[in-house]
Parts: C-alpha cells; structure tokens; sequence
C-alpha cells in the first residue's frame, strides 16, 4: 500500500482525519457548555446531526486497514513506536512554550507513547492489532466463507449488542482493541468476498448515505424534541450498527471511485500525525482551553468560521511537519530494523 497508494482511498483517509478534528471540538467543547444546553433551534441541532457522520472516522480508518490486510513486520513496529515517540517528544517540548513546567518525568513518559500515562487510546490498540494481526489473517486465510460469516455474527454480538446496547466492559463505547478487531475482521471480509458492479455499488451507497442521513436527522430531532429517549453522546458511540453499517457505505463508495492524484497521497503520509498531536496528553488541554475561550468570546456563526480557520491551518501545518519528520526518523527505523535482523539470524 506505502509504494502504490490509491488517492481515492487516501482522499477518504484526508476527510476522515479532518471529521475527527471536528468530532473532537463537538464533544470536548460544545456539548458540555451550559450555554449549548439552552439553545434551541438550528444551532443545536445542526452540530449534532452533522457531528454523527463525523463519528464514523475510526471505523473508516479500520476498514481501510482490513481491505488492504496488516502485513506485519518487525520494520513496521519500529516504524509505528518511532512515529509516536517522535510526536509524544514534540508535542511535549512544545507545551514547554505554553507554560508547562519541565520534569524529567514527564519527558521520559514523552518517550513511552503506549505507557498508561502516555495517552492516545487509538494507538495503544492500533499497536495490538499489529502485532495479532499475523494470527488474525492466518485464521482467516483457512476459513471458508460460511465460518467467516459466523465470526462477524459473533463480533456484532459482542461488540453492537452486548457492548453498545448492554455497556458491557468488553465494549461498551468503541473506544478499545475489541472496535478495531470487529471493524478488522469486516474490512478482510469485504476485500475477499464484496463483489459487486462498481457502478451498481456507486449508486446504492449514495442512496443508502444520503437515506441513512436523513432518517438519522429525522431520528435525532424527534428524539430532541418529543421523546428524549437518548442522550446526545449515544448517537457518537462507534459499536453501535447505525456507526458500523454507514462507515461500510462511506467506505465501498470510495472504492468504486478511480483517480489518481499525487497531492492527495502526498499529504495522506502524514494523516496519523494529525491525530497524535492534537491528542497527546501535552497538548490537548491546551488546544482545549484555546477553543473554550473562542466559544465564549464569539457569536455561534462567527465561532464556526474562526474554528473552521484554525482547523484548516493545523490540519495542514501537521501534514507537512510529518514530512519532515520522516527525514528524522527513518534513518534510524532502517539501522534499528537492520539490528533486529541480526538479533533474529543468531
């Protein structure tokens, strides 16, 4: 996938990424105002509606995973802790510019990003699933259909019923290894035996994306208004099927999409980066705070636009950097790989 990307699928990976910048604001900032909660109307609506197709970006980032498969290699381990390593030392020595007080501590924490203390839920269980994945695709390699079909039964059961529906600990909000390795295993699925007409396929998924948007929006407001059944975060949660079923429509509709740009697959590269920075445990109360304080300064149209504006420029900014970035870390991915290879021959 790193020597011939396909920029319909890396274009899905850009806008993912960005929803999740979006997501992040919504339930961070917006919903636990005091002032969202007395609002009516359109500018507490929209934001929800909108926010739960942004929901869909971890599942998004799995299903991509499972239809190219994880080829897992000592290489890409090394690769995947420099990667967060790197980004747990800078975005601590960055919020030393913001006040935070140096601590030896602290830095050496910056230098275990899969530690308790090191934050990022998403790669601590991204990390499991690179090292298990070998075992994950020799399972399905024997499996026929009819077994595979049996094992997604089993992980809807345990994921979107028992966990969404029950809270049971095994997973109770999607934000755990057992969401990515259900979202893995339908991935593989859908790359081995999805075989429909492309154009077939195109058109169905944007029925299916805008019907199940509009019977969402239709769902939440009468929900809202009249029968405040549910709270607001429930709709965000990523185990429950309506999340599930609409990333794999998002998804196949990309598929079936054919263009090559090498902008989009050179910005792509730094897609995880974005991630890492904005969520480090040194960073994000900051961002957080700075966001607080626009919400609280501004009207709700100019909040969007002044947002919308911060977003573009670090969503981009963070891009870029993981270019450079890569110039500092690879030589020494090639020397500790080439170590590790030795270690194995002897």
């Amino acid at each position: 996938m790193n020597q011939q990307r396909q920029s319909n699928i890396e274009l899905l990976r850009l806008l993912s990424m960005f929803a999740l910048l979006f997501l992040h604001f919504y339930t961070h900032i917006l919903l636990p105002s005091e002032s969202y909660a007395e609002q009516t109307g359109f500018w507490k609506d929209f934001p929800i509606v909108l926010t739960s197709l942004t929901s869909l970006q971890v599942n998004i980032f799995i299903l991509i995973s499972g239809w190219f498969g994880i080829h897992t290699t000592p290489k890409k381990i090394i690769g995947f802790y420099l990667l967060c390593a790197f980004y747990g030392v800078f975005t601590y020595l960055l919020s030393l510019g913001f006040g935070h007080s140096f601590s030896f501590r602290d830095l050496a924490i910056s230098f275990m990003p899969f530690s308790a203390l090191g934050g990022w839920w998403f790669a601590k269980a991204y990390l499991y699933l690179l090292l298990l994945a070998p075992l994950f695709n020799k399972a399905i390699e024997y499996m026929s259909k009819r077994e595979f079909l049996y094992v997604l039964l089993v992980l809807v059961l345990i994921n979107s019923y028992f966990g969404f529906f029950f809270k049971l600990d095994i997973n109770k909000d999607g934000n755990n290894f057992m969401q990515l390795m259900y979202v893995y295993f339908i991935g593989r699925y859908l790359a081995l035996y999805q075989n429909v007409d492309k154009l077939k396929l195109r058109k169905w998924t944007s029925i299916i994306s805008v019907g199940g948007v509009a019977l969402y929006a239709a769902v939440w407001l009468l929900n809202d208004n009249y029968l405040h059944l549910v709270k607001p975060y429930t709709f965000l949660l990523r185990n429950n099927l309506w999340s599930v079923f609409n990333s794999i429509v998002i998804f196949l509709f990309f598929t079936t999409l054919r263009f090559e740009s090498k902008t989009i697959n050179w910005l792509a590269k730094g897609a995880f980066a974005v991630y890492l920075v904005h969520e480090s445990v040194w960073i994000a109360p900051i961002w957080r705070k700075c966001l607080t304080d626009i919400y609280y300064s501004y009207t709700p149209f100019l909040i969007w636009l002044v947002v919308a504006a911060i977003f573009v420029v670090y969503f981009f900014g963070v891009l870029c950097l993981d270019h450079l970035r890569v110039l500092i870390t690879n030589p020494l991915e090639k020397k500790l790989d080439e170590w590790c290879a030795k270690i194995i021959m002897h």
